[in-house]
């Protein structure tokens, strides 16, 4: 199963990425018209436990990287939990796009922690994320 993940390089895996998360976000709205939000948080959940068991064996050793993705997995729940209850509120149309700016947050901080180069294309390619998602919104 590890093979699948492993071979090849970024991209196709970012494209399906991608496409699944695009189907899931799309789904995710459809459950929300008839499921509570706090029931589709706990089937994620699940099925994100089972899938992470599946892709193979772990290998825990405590370190700074461990503590840093233990902070990924927390402020990611607490992250889907807001997501899924604005979702059962609010327009899939506006709410996953709003959402999904989560990626100008994360250059922003790699820029500034991780010292990854900032350029004219990445700047603007943050902003135009912005100008859309207020497009979107109005």
């Amino acid at each position: 199963m590890t093979n699948l993940f492993n071979e090849g390089g970024w991209l196709k895996p970012s494209l399906l990425s991608l496409f699944f998360w695009g189907l899931w976000g799309f789904l995710t709205k459809v459950g929300a018209e008839k499921t509570p939000w706090q029931t589709i948080m706990i089937l994620f959940g699940v099925c994100t436990f089972f899938a992470g068991l599946l892709c193979g064996p772990a290998k825990l050793h405590i370190d700074n990287y461990l503590l840093a993705s233990l902070g990924a997995g927390i402020t990611g729940a607490v992250g889907f939990l807001y997501f899924f209850n604005a979702l059962s509120k609010g327009p899939a149309s506006i709410v996953i796009p709003l959402t999904s700016l989560y990626v100008a947050i994360a250059s922003i901080l790699a820029f500034i922690i991780l010292s990854e180069p900032v350029t004219l294309k990445k700047v603007l390619g943050i902003l135009f994320a912005i100008s859309a998602m207020t497009l979107l919104a109005a």
